[in-house]
């Protein structure tokens, strides 16, 4: 009670100690109150309120849509093997030849030049800020798509394809921490997974340019939105947790009152957060490095979920599926446009991204990914099962309508295994770590996706598709069966709270304290007076 009225004290200085009425005009209504008139009241503050909340909102939602423009541009290269490859192999094209193993390298150097990326972002967007380092990376973005449509041999078309890499991976941490540091608990369950439906827009962008000019056009081409994402990025705040951090106070408080929409309720968040700040610096000892930080209870049990939930997503198949769109859609053996079909695919993927960001307001993430866990396994196992039932057979004119509607089916539900381990880095890790972490993470991920994206055409030949799908569906569901023992529901939960539960003795599930076990599932809706904290 004491810290409670401690806190009402400080916030005294700030809020009213009275409220201030007006007349609404037009809102006349007669009381029988003997003989007296008397007109209906409302707030200033009430109304300055609400106005104050939809404002903030606004300012969240365009800070993050900076984010996604260069979102979106890093996007891009992610698909651009997928139209690049089919051109350098065409018969008629003997500009940049290449066989098997070229193409695996050219498809897979991006995921290894993104580990590279990711270690550096760590400590740059905890020493540089949040901010700036996304302006950063658009530096070898742009680097490496002017190379490359300059690019007159394999070499220089790799080392291209390694510094799109490389920018991808600066961004990657950056861009989910920023997002959940500025946004509120609630809108942060939209705007968390919006990076990957930037991804997707970019994925598409490219598969469509791809179809229609050669692929040096399109890396001009793609210039254009890095370019508008610097000048975009130049407009938004730095995050005020880093700002705080750094002891820049004033700032943070103007960041929050941006964020916000009302200084009076930035005050009130900027309290709590120096609150927290304060007994989280009395509980650390000043000298500990990185690797000692991770290794404490609340770090290392989001670690090991983050790392074991994308080695299985990777398993699954959710980016090699990207990589390899073309290469796989024509294994089913019928005469169609394939480029066509791999740009229904990222259309379908960019759809189901767009839903997913919805959903994830009315959803919890546990039934999410098992329900996206079960799909993908199912829909692979079909196709799998159905290839195994068809080999040897010739092929008909319905096996490409069995295998795109299995394929399109694995996409749909596997689009929120996608999602997941962005949103899972920035609102898992704790904030003494995050920024550093996060990069660490996505560089994990990237180093083992560049050895299974470059090893993956000598797993096809070996396993062939029918194989590859068989492995992907079994990768699905050991994934759902992980994520139901471990996971924690983050819905609706402040950073603050869920850091709270990783503190707890509890790595399983249903070992959690039954404390945590409800979870707000309002649909978007301003919270007047527990701004960035749970009731």
């Amino acid at each position: 009670m004491s810290v409670e009225r401690n806190r009402d004290d400080e916030y005294l200085k700030f809020v009213p100690h009275s409220k201030s009425y007006h007349v609404v005009p037009g809102a006349e209504f007669q009381c029988k109150l003997g003989s007296h008139k008397c007109r209906k009241l409302s707030t200033i503050d009430e109304q300055d309120d609400d106005v104050a909340n939809r404002k903030g909102m606004m300012h969240q939602i365009l800070a993050t849509c900076a984010v996604l423009l260069l979102s979106a541009g890093c996007g891009m290269p992610i698909g651009y093997s997928t139209i690049l490859l089919p051109q350098l192999r065409d018969s008629n094209s003997t500009e940049i030849p290449i066989d098997l193993d070229t193409g695996s390298w050219i498809a897979s150097v991006h995921s290894l030049a993104t580990p590279f990326g990711s270690l550096i972002s760590g400590p740059l967007a905890d020493y540089l800020g949040r901010r700036k380092t996304l302006i950063l990376s658009v530096i070898p973005l742009l680097l490496g798509w002017s190379t490359l449509a300059i690019a007159k041999s394999v070499k220089v078309v790799i080392l291209a394809r390694f510094l799109c890499g490389f920018a991808t991976g600066i961004l990657g941490g950056p861009g989910q921490v920023y997002i959940a540091e500025t946004a509120e608990p609630n809108l942060r369950s939209l705007l968390i997974g919006a990076p990957y439906v930037a991804y997707s827009s970019g994925i598409l962008l490219v598969y469509f340019l791809g179809s229609m000019m050669y692929w040096r056009n399109v890396a001009w081409c793609a210039n254009i939105l890095p370019l508008l994402a610097m000048v975009s990025i130049f407009c938004i705040p730095e995050t005020p947790a880093w700002l705080l951090r750094n002891g820049h106070e004033r700032r943070a408080l103007q960041a929050l009152t941006f964020l916000r929409g009302s200084e009076i309720s930035a005050q009130k968040e900027l309290n709590d957060m120096k609150q927290r700040l304060a007994k989280e610096r009395v509980t650390t000892r000043t000298n500990e490095n990185i690797f000692r930080l991770c290794c404490q209870r609340v770090a290392i049990k989001p670690l090991v979920i983050v790392i074991v939930f994308s080695l299985l997503q990777m398993f699954s198949g959710t980016f090699i599926v990207i990589f390899y769109a073309i290469d796989m859609i024509a294994e089913f053996g019928v005469d169609f446009d394939s480029k066509k079909a791999a740009i229904v695919t990222a259309g379908v993927r960019l759809v189901c991204c767009m839903l997913f960001c919805v959903i994830l307001i009315f959803v919890r993430r546990r039934r999410i990914m098992i329900v996206s866990g079960i799909g993908s396994g199912i829909f692979c196992l079909a196709l799998s099962s159905y290839q195994y039932a068809t080999f040897g057979q010739p092929k008909m004119s319905y096996d490409v309508l069995v295998g795109g509607g299995c394929l399109l089916g694995y996409i749909i539900f596997n689009t929120a295994l996608m999602v997941m381990p962005g949103i899972m880095i920035g609102e898992l890790f704790p904030a003494r770590i995050r920024g550093r972490t996060a990069g660490g993470v996505f560089a994990s991920m990237n180093v083992a996706l560049f050895f299974f994206a470059k090893n993956f055409p000598a797993l096809q030949n070996a396993l062939k598709m029918r194989g590859v799908f068989l492995v992907f569906g079994v990768s699905s569901f050991l994934l759902t069966a992980f994520m139901c023992m471990f996971q924690p529901e983050t819905k609706g939960r402040s950073l603050e709270h869920i850091e709270d539960y990783f503190n707890g003795n509890n790595w399983l599930w249903f070992r959690r304290d039954r404390g945590y076990k409800t979870v707000n599932l309002q649909p978007l809706q301003p919270n007047k007076n527990d701004r960035g904290t749970d009731a």
